[in-house]
């Protein structure tokens, strides 16, 4: 491939056009339903805590929050819902709309728009209830980008009847999870089959010491929270009030069964409209004093007292200059949208100076508990790595703050160094399940994974402090978890990794797999690159054992195979897969072209015969197909994948085709590399971001910018039409 120089040019037309470009088409932000069956939640979130959308925009929807576990005896850590804080409750005298069905014929005119600039979700629809009274209603909710712990409702009522009406804003306790004693910790192996149970259900959450206080306009409601087996504290509050009220309301305060909410019933005037604020408030213990409930009281009435108007206000301007950085596609309105999606659930799980990794479901759900993986170091962080820096800084610090269970968690394996668990929770420690035990002890390449991740971050910001302080540490401390978990082969003198478990896990007890054997080589690299470096001591076994570490290769037809065993011929096919593609990106593992060629093939042909498997790793071959100049295999990877991930109305992703896991922000984050690193020939190497291939970019699409990105600490957009790509320093 030629190495093409960067353009350095500033045109002013150009910025003009550019700057026109960013600021119209204000519906590509736009995700627009009305009535569905098949509805699929999208969620709102700020990186702190989030809340899912449901159709009626007012029904009880699950809320999460970083850093807030719970942990049964004989269970795993699980990520804790939050109680139940969104729920309105309108009756229209003897109906009640929470009972509506939404797809019945007393709901009209129904609307739900996800408004990506502003992160925030509006409902509207007209309900006919059973008598024939008919309300307008209205919705308006959002996670406040401003305020981490503060999230907003507006809801809107205009009943076009003159009876009594009643409404009921409630914060309450969840019902305890039914399999909430499963023991998946230490005892419960489902078997080689796989015949798991229904246990995805997330971490129970005690509301303690509930209160509500009569104010101006309505009520106030605040509580201790406090996560059932592991105790993990917090509190809640929120501060609800009419704007418009009749003189004749009645506003009640109940309290009861670890709930309550602030009441309204009075008589309507026919065609007026009422508007109701509900401002809530959500504090973890880490955040809050002695007293969590009255800190998030505290902070709900400071919300308040700025008003729904200043709120959104602030929530709209750090939205906006989020959105100054995005990814602009012209020539396919649908992956325009598509890739915004991909962007805006990614940042409503991610902020800067968390500290926090993300789940493979963000916020949104307690898939896989709410479990720290791979998925953070290589799927996620590299997009935002060159959109958000200091948010993938978060990302990677995560695994400095946790280094300290990584080297206890060596020491009880009897390894060196540090072991990543193959599962966290927020403190680091191993949290994998007992079914998957055998990921955690035998899929090691996480270990090598998080520290490809710290240096990918030191090459792409040059931020030696950093390296200095915090990420050579991790690499070193890694690189000599790998020196006890080599043997050495004194009959083919070279170092094999034993029993290993691939990253095509039905791949088990497997010797010699290529990824984690090329991860491991690397690995030991960066150990001896960082420490010359920043002048430390270079251990000589790292050097020893990564020039005679064994990476397998056919050499007689020019490929890599899944593993040793793996040999060509007969039967080979089974082990053809999207994995060996990793080492062409994103290790960018030097080999000819010929065997890149050869394993992007095999991992088609496996495509053809298996199906697309999980999206996090067939998006890279797409990468790989551009790399090598390849348009027909860039554009059928993409046809054949993308669309079959997507859930309506609001392109939410599962993890695979077939399956109902969705939120998957794994599959957005490898979505998005294949575009910013893809279609731009971009990489990330030892000498920062460089354009080491030729850009190339799908049949449909006839331009692609990256707005205000970051490049080796200078901010510009790369743009590339025509094959060809310039960069513009802002």
């Amino acid at each position: 491939m030629t190495s093409i120089k960067l353009k350095f040019q500033m045109p002013v037309l150009l910025l003009i056009m550019v700057f026109f470009l960013s600021c119209s088409g204000n519906d590509d932000f736009l995700l627009k339903t009305g009535k569905v069956k098949n509805y699929y939640p999208a969620y709102l979130g700020n990186g702190h805590f989030s809340i899912s959308t449901s159709q009626s925009g007012i029904a009880s929807a699950e809320s999460y929050m970083i850093n807030f576990y719970d942990e049964a005896k004989n269970d795993i850590p699980r990520i804790a819902v939050l109680p139940e804080w969104n729920e309105i409750i309108y009756s229209s005298g003897k109906n009640f709309l929470n009972r509506t069905d939404i797809h019945s014929d007393q709901v009209s005119g129904y609307s739900q728009i996800i408004n990506m600039r502003d992160a925030a979700i509006d409902t509207k629809y007209r309900w006919r209830d059973e008598s024939g009274n008919v309300s307008d209603i209205a919705v308006s909710s959002f996670v406040s980008g401003s305020d981490k712990n503060v999230a907003v409702i507006k809801f809107e009522v205009t009943p076009l009847f003159s009876g009594k009406i009643s409404l009921a804003f409630p914060i309450k306790e969840r019902k305890r999870p039914e399999r909430y004693d499963l023991a998946i910790a230490e005892t419960i192996d489902f078997g080689e089959e796989n015949q798991w149970p229904g246990f995805w259900y997330p971490g129970f959450t005690n509301v303690e010491n509930i209160k509500a206080e009569r104010t101006g306009g309505g009520g106030l409601v605040f509580a201790g929270l406090k996560t059932e087996g592991r105790g993990t504290g917090g509190g809640i509050a929120a501060d609800i009030y009419c704007e418009n009220p009749e003189t004749n309301t009645d506003i009640t305060l109940i309290t009861e069964n670890n709930g309550a909410s602030v009441n309204y019933t009075f008589q309507p005037r026919e065609g007026r409209k009422y508007t109701f604020y509900k401002f809530v408030a959500v504090v973890p213990e880490t955040e809050s004093g002695i007293n969590h409930a009255v800190t998030a009281k505290e902070t709900v009435l400071n919300a308040a007292q700025k008003g729904y108007g200043r709120n959104f206000s602030e929530h709209q301007s750090r939205w906006s200059k989020l959105w100054e950085t995005d990814i602009i596609i012209e020539g396919d309105p649908e992956l325009q949208k598509i890739v915004r999606s991909m962007i805006f659930y990614l940042l409503g799980s991610a902020d800067e100076k968390t500290n926090f990794g993300i789940p493979p479901m963000g916020l949104s759900t307690a898939g896989y508990f709410g479990h720290i993986f791979w998925d953070s170091d290589i799927y996620m962080m590299p997009p935002l790595l060159l959109m958000h820096p200091e948010i993938a800084k978060s990302l990677v610090q995560f695994r400095y703050q946790t280094l300290n269970e990584a080297l206890r968690n060596a020491s009880i394996n009897n390894f060196k160094g540090a072991m990543y668990p193959w599962e966290s929770d927020e403190t680091g420690r191993e949290t994998t399940p007992y079914f998957a035990i055998k990921n955690a002890l035998r899929e090691n390449h996480i270990v090598g994974d998080v520290a490809f991740a710290q240096w990918q971050y030191f090459t792409a910001t040059g931020d030696t402090t950093y390296l200095k302080n915090y990420g050579a540490e991790i690499i070193r401390k890694t690189a000599d978890f790998w020196l006890s978990r080599v043997k050495f082969n004194s009959e083919k003198k070279r170092y094999d990794i034993e029993e290993i478990i691939s990253v095509s896990e039905s791949d088990k007890y497997v010797n010699n797999e290529t990824y984690t054997n090329s991860i491991a080589k690397i690995n030991l690299d960066l150990a001896v690159k960082a420490s010359r470096l920043l002048a430390l001591d270079v251990n000589p076994e790292w050097i020893k054992v990564r020039d005679n570490l064994f990476i397998p290769f056919n050499a007689e037809e020019e490929y890599h195979p899944l593993h040793e065993e793996a040999a060509a011929g007969e039967g080979a096919s089974k082990f053809w897969s999207s994995v060996v593609n990793l080492l062409a990106y994103p290790l960018q593992v030097e080999m000819s072209e010929t065997t890149k060629r050869n394993d992007l093939e095999h991992a088609v042909k496996s495509l053809e015969l298996n199906g697309a498997g999980a999206m996090m790793g067939i998006n890279f071959l797409s990468i790989i197909a551009a790399e090598l100049g390849s348009d027909s295999l860039l554009n059928y990877t993409i046809d054949k994948t993308l669309y079959g991930y997507l859930k309506p109305p609001y392109y939410v992703l599962s993890e695979t085709h077939d399956n109902h896991s969705v939120n998957f922000l794994t599959g957005a984050g490898s979505f998005l590399q294949q575009i910013i690193f893809g279609y731009t020939g971009l990489r990330n190497t030892d000498e920062g971001i460089v354009e080491k291939y030729d850009p190339m970019l799908p049949a449909k699409v006839k331009k692609l910018t990256l707005k205000n990105f970051t490049i080796n600490n200078k901010t510009c957009d790369i743009i590339v039409e025509g094959n060809r790509l310039t960069k513009i320093i802002r």
